[in-house]
């Protein structure tokens, strides 16, 4: 057996940290204005002493960009040193204290005055995005007051839109989990297209979008849908009338057979009866499922004329939406907003909202600090690649180092990251 080797442990005094690439988030948010916009919507503090409710909101964002599971987490920033010195200009409240103003402070309204300051940053987004995904997720929970959700746990189900190009999340309600799936759907589609600065043209949703209330929204504003039809009776009789010699089969733009037919039919639906487009995808099966039909069929409705999509291009951009469900398991998963500390509903709604927050800061440094390929890199490839990195911090009288121990590829996408966000345009003030 090989001895062990000897190890002489000693502590050392140098500014040491694992959160090194942490400065570029702190550059976005100076550059950006985001404390001066919060402490300009939240309530002020009690006294000059008093933390701002900037302090906790950034502080809650760090923890968020750190991978933390649980409020106690922000423990880990307070033992960083260089971290600190790294925020010199910012107070960093306890878990406790956090906690204390989530109880004091979380709110409806505070989830509002939050999104008042997200509006303001997604006006410095540029990449173009016009198609608008909607959908309510589940987060399950046993403290305090969580409903019980249709799926039989506890927790709660909050609504969010995300531009599908850019995966930036522009709208989002949070609601207790026996909310109906249905509801509220159409305010917030109108909080998305108010929030984003650019057009949105396209709405998709899945079949809880398949409500009067949201067609008859799109065909009065101007805006194209896809939307998964429930597969009522009269749905179906629609479906099941379409003549056979009107089925095609499926084919991909280099030629290739898909595996599947497509058909459409008229169906009139809304309070005004408007004709929208079904468009159908039927799958034969191996065995016969019922008495009926040897097909699996499945159903989009949709407002855009065919001139501009054709059932193939309809099916084809419905499915895109399926980018959504990775974009809420990056939030649930990679921000941990499936961890929600709180025993109240109204902390927990400002502590999601943060979270959201989070993850539109990293998402406005792919698209304003990054090259075109990091644009679609996960919130954990990020922390790793780039903000995560161990190094040394050296204090001069006038600037401060960075000593980054990390391959040469990270170095050059972080100063690359760093000058690009310096040089970004200021949001507008609204």
């Amino acid at each position: 057996m090989r001895p062990l080797k000897r190890f002489k442990i000693t502590r050392s005094k140098e500014r040491l940290s694992n959160r090194i690439g942490l400065p570029i988030i702190e550059e976005i948010i100076e550059h950006l204005d985001v404390r001066a916009a919060i402490d300009e919507k939240f309530p002020k503090p009690g006294s000059n002493r008093a933390i701002k409710s900037s302090d906790y909101i950034t502080t809650l964002v760090y923890m968020f960009i750190d991978g933390a599971l649980h409020l106690e987490d922000v423990n880990h920033l307070h033992s960083d040193e260089a971290f600190q010195e790294m925020l010199k200009e910012m107070k960093l409240p306890t878990s406790d204290a956090i906690g204390d103003w989530l109880r004091r402070v979380g709110s409806k309204q505070t989830e509002k005055q939050l999104w008042e300051v997200m509006q303001r940053l997604l006006s410095v987004v540029e990449k173009p995005g016009s198609i608008l995904d909607i959908d309510a997720t589940i987060i399950q929970s046993e403290k305090g007051d969580a409903e019980k959700t249709y799926k039989g746990n506890h927790g709660y189900q909050p609504l969010l839109g995300i531009i599908s190009e850019n995966a930036m999340v522009v709208g989002s309600d949070f609601r207790e989990g026996n909310a109906s799936p249905q509801s509220g759907l159409v305010e917030l589609i109108e909080q998305c297209r108010r929030n984003y600065p650019q057009e949105i043209k396209i709405l998709r949703s899945d079949s809880a979008g398949w409500q009067k209330q949201v067609v008859d929204y799109c065909n009065e504003n101007n805006l194209g849908f896809t939307i998964t039809t429930d597969q009522t009776t009269p749905v179906l009789e629609a479906v099941l009338s379409i003549a056979e010699e009107h089925w095609s089969e499926a084919v991909a733009f280099d030629g290739i057979k898909e595996g599947y037919q497509l058909a459409e039919t008229k169906y009139f639906f809304g309070s005004k009866k408007r004709e929208v487009r079904l468009v159908v995808k039927r799958e034969l099966l191996k065995k016969q499922i019922d008495l009926f039909s040897n097909y699996r069929y499945w159903i989009v409705a949709t407002n855009l004329r065919e001139e501009e999509y054709d059932n193939y291009q309809i099916i084809k951009l419905h499915q895109g939406r399926g980018s959504m469900e990775k974009k809420i398991g990056e939030l649930k998963h990679q921000i941990n907003l499936n961890h929600l500390p709180m025993g109240q509903f109204n902390s927990n709604c400002l502590y999601f909202t943060a979270g959201l927050l989070a993850y539109n800061l990293l998402q406005i440094l792919k698209l304003i600090g990054l090259p075109e390929e990091y644009h679609h890199k996960t919130v954990k490839t990020l922390r790793y690649q780039l903000l995560k990195l161990a190094g040394k911090l050296v204090i001069h009288s006038r600037y401060m180092i960075l000593q980054i121990a990390a391959p040469l590829k990270n170095i050059e996408l972080f100063i690359q990251a760093y000058l690009r966000v310096r040089l970004a345009p200021k949001p507008l003030r609204l």
